[in-house]
This record gives structure tokens, C-alpha cells and sequence, in this order.
């Protein structure tokens, strides 16, 4: 019997997640997108499928059960928080940003190279800027660390909080 309710709950929760990912909200990047990095990447195919890869797409941006806000949430946060007159460029940077985190951090853990830490550290790190030149600077030093991370250019273990401090001239966390 209980594996039988074990059953029925994954199949509920999987039929759940199949529909979401058929009404793919139109505030996110394009689902044809994400469905060619995962293409691209044989050994995450392997460990996760297509649908899986595309449920934590949704994740990162709308959060989840265990997060409840995602990036779509801190994009609105950074963006409220940012004078008017640049919030279209800021806007699009972010964008950008978040599509390029989301496509790597949504893989099996045991192959993605940006974990949760790091989406940590980088929302704090948008979210503390504390004028538009310095929020477009720190999605532009974010920006390009994914990118080096991505290379192999950067290790994980260099993404903390002393980086981002000399990189941006800024103390995080100071009263932790």
C-alpha cells in the first residue's frame, strides 16, 4: 500500500510538472532556449531528462516549494530599487544574467558548475548595490564570472564574498 500511495504521488507530481511546463510563462526566457543547452550537453542528458532540466528552469525563476522566490523576484527587487531613468538597460542585463545562470544551475547537481551558494551570494550581491552604476557593474562582474566558471577559467571555490568586496568596493555581510 504505501508503495503503491509512493506511486501515485510521483505520477501527481510529475503530471503537475508536465503542465507547467506546457503553459511556459511568457515572463521568462524561451523555452527553446534552455531546451538546446540541454541538447548540447550529452552527460546532463544522461543524468536528467529533458522535462526535469526544464522544471528547474522554472524553479530558478518563479522559486519552489523549498525557495519561494526566485529570480524573477529578485530581478523585481533590484529593478524597484534602481532610478527610472536606467532601469531598461539594467533590466536587459539582468535578463541576459539570469538566463545564463539558469541554464547551467538547472543541470544535475553532480555536473553543474553554479550552485546554490552562488546564486545566493550573487542575489545579496545585487540586491545590496546601492546605486544603478553599482548594480550595473555587479551584474556585469556576475556576468562575466558565469562565463569563467563556465570555462573552467574560474573555480567555484573562488566565488565568496571577499571577491565581490575588493571587485566592487563593497562589504557584504559586515554585521554577520
Amino acid at each position: 500500500m504505501k508503495k503503491l500511495l509512493t506511486i501515485l504521488l510521483s505520477l501527481s507530481l510529475f503530471s503537475c510538472a508536465n503542465q507547467s511546463l506546457q503553459r511556459w510563462p511568457d515572463t521568462i526566457p524561451q523555452q527553446a532556449y534552455f531546451a538546446a543547452v540541454y541538447a548540447a550537453d550529452e552527460a546532463n542528458r544522461e543524468r536528467q531528462t529533458r522535462d526535469e532540466y526544464l522544471q528547474w528552469i522554472m524553479n530558478f525563476y518563479e522559486g519552489s516549494l523549498v525557495y519561494s522566490s526566485g529570480w524573477l523576484d529578485a530581478e523585481s527587487a533590484v529593478l524597484a530599487a534602481s532610478d527610472p531613468r536606467g532601469r531598461s538597460a539594467l533590466d536587459s542585463q539582468l535578463a541576459d544574467l539570469g538566463a545564463a545562470i539558469a541554464a547551467e544551475w538547472a543541470k544535475d547537481n553532480d555536473l553543474r558548475t553554479i550552485d546554490n551558494r552562488m546564486l545566493s551570494l550573487w542575489g545579496s550581491i545585487l540586491q545590496l548595490a546601492d546605486s544603478n552604476e553599482q548594480r550595473l557593474l555587479s551584474v556585469k562582474i556576475i556576468r562575466l564570472d558565469v562565463e569563467n566558471l563556465l570555462e573552467g577559467d574560474l573555480l567555484p571555490t573562488e566565488v565568496r564574498e571577499p571577491r565581490y568586496e575588493r571587485l566592487l568596493e563593497i562589504e557584504l555581510f559586515d554585521d554577520f
